[in-house]
């Protein structure tokens, strides 16, 4: 028998606590879910975190809006000193509460002799676990998982759907690590011997620190020697490729189609948006910023925010912005300074 999904509903009142927000207008609304500005209904609770929603405020139809001033409107606010936290806060109030994970091992499950699993623990169906590999204390590990030897895996970790983690990796705890990831594939390093692309033997790991977070389908590969490092704390998004033997600080974030190639080195707290490549070798220090889509072709200091392939100091990259936008204009303006210098050439030659 399916089970229904109790609608969860909150008072505005209540969603003002949880927001620790300052309530202007009636709390006694009951709210159901939480929605963008635009589909915002009178059983939904949205927000407007920049002036552009704020000037719209009157034409919304949300039941209570999270705002980080007040402004006039007959709808009840939620006012807050950040908008996005109190956010965050609301959200988690609506989660779905799917049927909980129960420790044991699945009966269609495989755990190979000199493997160990926590007692606490959840093994799916159709996993895998191989001799030599560890699953710690209240770990989740999905169906379809499959776990090579002789690696770890710890406490309150959430191995999702298929994931791959070849042998000889180490997961921190409290690390998600979302369905189809492939965690210490062999690393893609190829010599060219005797008319043919060899490969180079990779018999390093992986290792992920505590709290890391990585996104479906992305993948990490093992080290040529020694190990691939991801430090504690840092997400990573879908689809974004950490080649063999690099190093990521802790608390960095990586954002979906990110590739960095082997053996470079990023510190703690580093950003790279959407689609940014890193060349191998490179070292990218600490707080650095790449932006969307750009190319990392030279080590980048810590602090700076860079733009563009090759990617370059922001300021600078601005710069160059203003007057590619230009060079049409200036190129119409050079076509004509040639017509006008070969008109008087010709003159000359005339006379």
């Amino acid at each position: 028998m399916a089970v229904e999904a109790l609608q969860v509903k909150y008072t505005v009142q209540r969603l003002a606590e949880i927001a620790d927000a300052k309530l202007l207008g009636s709390g006694e609304a009951e709210i159901c879910k939480v929605v963008p500005f635009e589909s915002a209904t009178p059983d939904s609770i949205t927000f407007a975190s920049d002036e552009k929603l704020l000037d719209k405020i009157t034409g919304c139809k949300a039941g209570a809006i999270i705002v980080g001033k007040k402004v006039e409107t007959s709808i009840p606010l939620l006012v807050v000193d950040n908008v996005e936290k109190a956010l965050i806060a609301v959200l988690k109030e609506f989660v779905p509460n799917l049927a909980p994970v129960e420790p044991g091992i699945h009966k269609n499950a495989i755990v190979e002799q000199n493997a160990s699993v926590a007692s606490t623990a959840s093994v799916g169906p159709s996993a895998y676990i191989r001799s030599g590999a560890k699953i710690g204390e209240n770990s989740v590990i999905g169906a379809g998982v499959k776990i090579g030897e002789n690696s770890i895996i710890g406490k309150n970790c959430r191995i999702e759907d298929n994931v791959v983690i070849y042998h000889n990796c180490k997961i921190g705890n409290n690390c998600v690590i979302a369905a189809n990831c492939a965690i210490g594939a062999m690393g893609f390093g190829y010599y060219f011997i005797d008319g043919s692309h060899q490969l180079i033997p990779h018999t390093g790991g992986v290792i992920i620190e505590d709290c890391v977070e990585i996104g479906a389908n992305s993948c990490v590969d093992r080290a040529k020697f020694g190990n691939t490092l991801i430090g504690a704390g840092t997400k990573i998004d879908n689809l974004v490729h950490v080649a063999h033997n690099v190093t990521i600080g802790k608390c960095c974030l990586l954002v979906g189609q990110v590739g960095i190639a082997g053996s470079t080195k990023l510190g703690n707290g580093v950003v790279l948006a959407g689609q940014a490549g890193v060349k191998d070798h490179m070292t990218i220090g600490d707080g650095v910023q790449v932006g969307a889509q750009a190319g990392v072709m030279n080590d980048v200091p810590a602090g700076l925010q860079v733009l563009g392939s090759p990617a370059t100091d922001i300021k600078e990259k601005v710069k160059q912005f203003v007057v590619e936008r230009k060079l049409p204009e200036m190129y119409k303006q050079l076509k004509q300074l040639a017509k006008r210098i070969e008109a008087i050439e010709a003159s000359k030659n005339n006379s």
